[in-house]
């Protein structure tokens, strides 16, 4: 098979210059997630502690993802932002290729990317759909907030 496209009228090649942009992937960071991300949804965690969460913080993922979500844990990447703080937004998504974000906490990170998203909103991001969610522990305590988090999973996955 020839993969060798070549234009040779001077006029239209402008054009298929803007239509045949090949984005390559920045592998300059080695991100090692949980899960192997099998419907493109990305869970980002914020846990300085932790490899990705406590083990209650990460039992409560784990329902979520299972029972909530209707998904098992291959279906979905767990990244901690903690263990790559240089890694911006854009890095993150261009590595990744999410269809779906979900953030958990992550204030300052979020914050560091100009991103100022109240709690429970869904956004679209680089064309991902993003919920900004508060961190895990928050809804291992506050029933109100878990009522708000079920009301926006199901508006993101069910509607």
């Amino acid at each position: 098979m020839n993969n060798d496209f070549q234009i040779a009228d001077d006029f239209i090649l402008p054009l298929f210059d803007e239509i045949f942009v090949v984005k390559e992937r920045d592998f300059s960071i080695e991100y090692h997630p949980l899960g192997s991300g099998l419907q493109k949804l990305l869970l980002m965690v914020d846990s300085p502690d932790h490899d990705f969460l406590p083990e209650s913080e990460m039992q409560l993922l784990q329902t979520i993802v299972d029972k909530g979500l209707r998904k098992n844990m291959d279906d979905v990447w767990v990244l901690n932002v903690q263990k790559f703080p240089e890694a911006s937004l854009l890095r993150i998504w261009d590595f990744f290729q999410p269809a779906q974000v979900i953030v958990w906490g992550c204030q300052s990170w979020m914050s560091a990317q100009q991103l100022n998203i109240e709690p429970h909103k869904q956004v679209y991001v680089h064309g991902a759909e993003l919920l900004q969610a508060s961190s895990l522990s928050t809804y291992l305590t506050d029933a109100q907030s878990k009522g708000k988090l079920w009301l926006a999973l199901q508006r993101m996955f069910f509607n």
